[in-house]
């Protein structure tokens, strides 16, 4: 059991090692970052040389905790945690042993000391567990960017305290305290039923190095591990998205300026008859200027190879146009997305088609309407495209 425990630890620090390469050639939504805490409870189950679940008895734990972290990316988050938890255990019903209260074990009691068969006696175990984790959420690489479902993958490293005491019929007695470096990991799957509210269902194990935390002499169960399993609720304080809809077109609307102009001119037509004439000259001049902050450059989004995902830098070209549609409400626009000869047609077809959406999600993220946005189209490879780079893009179009 420790073998699969350490096959599967380094299962999850291989898929750790390569996110963050698949994470760079994708981008990255700097509008998921932010700080978070939460609590967590479940079920906890030990294995050592006495196990929670045997062929014939289920103990079945508790733990609770609690955690906080910072949000990176909707790839990556780290976190550190603190969790409290107790398990009882007893033998199998392979360990036939005899335990002196002196700590050793024998086939048989042996005269003049006092001890106890295995199979009378129960560890209960305390413990307390103090780690830092990296949080994977491997579904961001194959979803849209708006779900709010998780998938998360975290290895993990901690400092665990332990404390056994065994029980039997008229015995009892309390072991020293252990400390363990533990290592291990969780999956988890999560959703977040609002910006800042989120819960998840994970489970994990936690293999420790040292004695057996449940203070029975190792021999031929060699496995000394913690199992868990519960909810995470989670709250984000995050408020990215507030901050952009702070687009500063708003005060645009100080375009009442001109009227103060029109109200001043008439009061001076009155005491004076042929100058004033001059002056609506300048009221003239001035709406040309407001006219020309109507005309915007449409700009061309470009995309990584085999991605439907913006960097930064391209989805800041959408703030431009969002700007000039909320200026202009009767605008509509034609999404259409293209793709390099990399890949088959049809892959490139849906490849594309999902490159549109992106780029509609984001605007509508901005405050354009929908409906506003159409048609939304992907056209496949575009062949005529001078390079690939230039193929891999999505173009906005004004709709007569």
């Amino acid at each position: 059991m420790k073998k699969k425990a350490f096959t599967l630890l380094l299962l999850m620090a291989f898929m750790a090692a390569g996110v963050p390469s698949a994470f760079a050639q994708t981008g990255s939504r700097s509008d998921e970052r932010g700080w978070y805490a939460g609590l967590s409870g479940g079920t906890s189950f030990g294995q050592a040389t006495f196990r929670s679940i045997t062929e014939s008895k289920t103990h079945v734990g508790a733990q609770v905790g609690i955690f906080g972290g910072y949000q990176l990316s909707c790839l990556l988050s780290v976190e550190a945690l603190a969790t409290l938890g107790s398990q009882k255990l007893t033998s199998l019903d392979c360990c036939p042993f005899w335990l002196s209260t002196s700590g050793e074990f024998t086939f048989a009691p042996v005269l003049g000391q006092q001890g106890h068969y295995y199979r009378d006696l129960e560890a209960k175990t305390r413990w307390m567990r103090f780690g830092l984790q990296a949080n994977f959420d491997v579904l961001s690489l194959i979803t849209n960017p708006a779900t709010r479902w998780s998938v998360n993958l975290s290895p993990q490293v901690s400092a665990v305290s332990t404390r056994t005491k065994h029980l039997a019929t008229g015995y009892d007695h309390d072991f020293d305290r252990q400390w363990h470096l533990g290592l291990g990991g969780q999956a988890a799957v999560g959703y977040r039923f609002t910006p800042n509210i989120g819960l998840q269902l994970y489970g994990g194990i936690t293999c420790l190095t040292g004695d057996r935390f449940d203070n029975i002499p190792k021999y031929e169960h060699k496995s000394n591990l913690i199992y868990e399993a519960g909810l995470k609720l989670a709250f984000h304080f995050e408020k990215k998205k507030p901050a952009p809809v702070v687009e500063e077109p708003a005060p645009i609307v100080a375009e009442p300026a001109p009227q103060p102009v029109v109200e001043e001119h008439p009061a001076v037509e009155q005491p004076i008859v042929e100058q004033p004439v001059a002056e609506p000259a300048k009221v003239v001049e001035a709406q040309p200027v407001v006219e020309e902050a109507a005309p915007v450059e449409l700009p061309t989004i470009y995309f990584a190879n085999n991605s439907s995902r913006l960097t930064q830098k391209e989805a800041d070209k959408l703030d431009a146009v969002a700007e000039m549609m909320k200026a202009q409400p009767d605008v509509t626009l034609s999404i259409i997305g293209h793709a390099s000869n990399i890949g088959s047609q049809r892959y490139n077809l849906r490849l594309t088609q999902r490159r549109a959406n992106t780029v509609k999600m984001l605007l509508v993220r901005r405050g354009i309407a929908a409906g506003r946005l159409h048609p939304v189209v992907g056209r496949g490879i575009d062949s005529e495209a001078p390079t690939s780079k230039d193929a891999r893009r999505v173009e906005l179009i004004m709709n007569e």
